[in-house]
């Protein structure tokens, strides 16, 4: 039989998850247990379970308003992209295309800027540090922001899709935002890669 002192709290937790009714059966153990909190009044442990309750019904109604909004802007995104890729079709130059882009990619919330660079050997070191994988979401350093802003001040996150190989790159798809966290690595990408995937096949086809 283990010692009282090689029993962990996590030990304990777990046999009371699995014996509910252990304080019931076991009440003059409440005796020796100091519940009386600073703020929690009298000890009472329906109350504390009530706080307890009402602390996570409060947070699952944040994380469903969460969802919510994210599912509401997912679909504005999704509307824009498809609006956005209907109108590179008709379009008959690369200048007319970057204006599209611009254009309609430049509605989106806390977007400043979004340019479709063809791809030179000053963005070589751009593309070596941040688009091995072909996207980057996050802060530049401002030297390399210099290369795609340089008149921008008010960028705090871009957003950058390599069209092309890596070893072979034919452009960079670059978006500004004036908000820290608006463009950050754990952002959901699903969206941009297709629309991606269709740029590069009309930019092909106007090459």
């Amino acid at each position: 039989m283990s010692k009282i002192n090689d029993i962990d709290e996590q030990s304990i937790c777990d046999y009371l998850s699995h014996h509910p009714d252990f304080l019931l059966n076991h009440p003059y153990v409440l005796l020796d247990m100091d519940l009386h909190g600073k703020s929690l009044g009298l000890p009472n442990l329906a109350l504390q379970q009530q706080r307890l309750l009402r602390e996570q019904n409060t947070q699952l109604k944040q994380q469903i308003a969460t969802m919510a909004r994210s599912a509401v802007e997912n679909e504005q995104i999704f509307r824009l992209l498809s609006e956005c890729q209907r109108q590179l079709w008709r379009c008959n130059s690369l200048e007319e295309l970057t204006q599209k882009l611009a254009e309609f990619l430049c509605q989106q919330p806390n977007i400043v800027s979004c340019k479709l660079l063809p791809y030179n050997n000053e963005l070589a070191d751009l593309t070596k540090a941040r688009l091995q994988n072909g996207i980057y979401l996050g802060r530049l350093s401002q030297q390399e922001q210099q290369l795609i802003w340089p008149q921008e001040e008010s960028i705090k996150s871009v957003a950058l899709y390599l069209l092309g190989s890596s070893t072979a790159p034919d452009a960079i798809l670059a978006f500004a935002s004036n908000h820290a966290e608006h463009f950050a690595p754990t952002n959901d990408t699903l969206f941009m890669q297709e629309f991606v995937t269709t740029l590069q096949v009309r930019l092909s086809a106007l090459a």
